[in-house]
């Protein structure tokens, strides 16, 4: 197994998979979107997901949107032992329901949303984050925040809210000031963003997975751009912090390869 880290009660892996690829969230244009959802069936995610395993990994990240959920939970159910780090709903009004339903398909720990953390940052409403954690430690599971905004997760360390966990988008994908952008998906990936999240990260108290440390593709060029962006990461953040990865191996085993940048990165952070 790959190295691991603490959360809580769990020992998870410094390399998760992300399951955007599941459902055709590429975060590039609408051909790569339809690429990946022809590709991953479900016989195809399954084997990919094993794969994962194989190489190491032990988690496996996702939106607790319905076909994803099932996709996972018949995965575990089948034999598949990855531990799943659930991701809350987008909707505040909606939060309880989402929350009890995930829990019918046994997450290992729950985190809230990044784009709902970020809607709260914007709407001056980070005060409720504490009361969205409680409501996910009342479940007795490890409790987590996401966010593309570095300001929610300075708020949280400034004001003692104690997640178990963060996730961290290296990409601001939801500065209101970059909706113009030309991009298909309405984003726009600013590499100027991502020494601003680094530095946040070594700065919190708890656990960090970072998010889009390959740009959703856009710093996979080569597969030496690849391995200096694992390079980048583990010497950019907090000795025990993580990644998340989405992973596509319609043409090239990522599990494998994402697996090995890892070992070799967290080896050279440590020197």
């Amino acid at each position: 197994m790959l190295p691991t880290m603490k959360i809580r009660n769990l020992e998870v892996t410094r390399l998760i998979v992300g399951s955007n690829p599941f459902t055709g969230k590429s975060h590039m244009d609408e051909k790569t979107d339809l690429d990946m959802k022809e590709y991953f069936s479900e016989e195809q995610a399954f084997a990919m997901l094993r794969r994962c395993e194989e190489a190491g990994i032990n988690a496996v990240q996702s939106r607790g949107s319905m076909p994803v959920m099932e996709l996972i939970g018949k995965y575990r159910r089948e034999g598949g032992s990855l531990l799943w780090l659930a991701q809350t709903g987008k909707n505040l009004a909606t939060f309880d329901e989402e929350l009890d339903a995930m829990m019918k398909y046994d997450p290992s720990a729950i985190c809230i949303h990044g784009e709902l953390a970020d809607e709260l940052y914007l709407a001056g409403m980070l005060d409720r984050l504490e009361g969205l954690l409680d409501k996910i430690r009342r479940k007795n599971l490890p409790c987590g925040i996401c966010a593309h905004f570095p300001e929610v997760l300075s708020y949280a360390e400034e004001k003692e809210l104690k997640p178990d966990y963060y996730m961290a988008s290296l990409y601001n994908l939801t500065q209101p000031d970059r909706s113009h952008d030309v991009n298909p998906t309405g984003e726009r990936f600013e590499d100027s963003d991502i020494p601003k999240m680094y530095e946040v990260i070594r700065q919190l108290s708890a656990p960090t997975f970072a998010l889009k440390i390959l740009g959703a593709g856009r710093r996979c060029e080569t597969q030496e751009q690849v391995r200096s962006a694992f390079v980048e990461a583990f010497t950019s953040m907090k000795p025990g912090d993580g990644v998340l990865v989405g992973m596509f191996d319609k043409y090239i085993d990522q599990p494998r390869l994402n697996a090995e940048y890892t070992r070799e990165a967290i080896g050279i952070a440590e020197k």
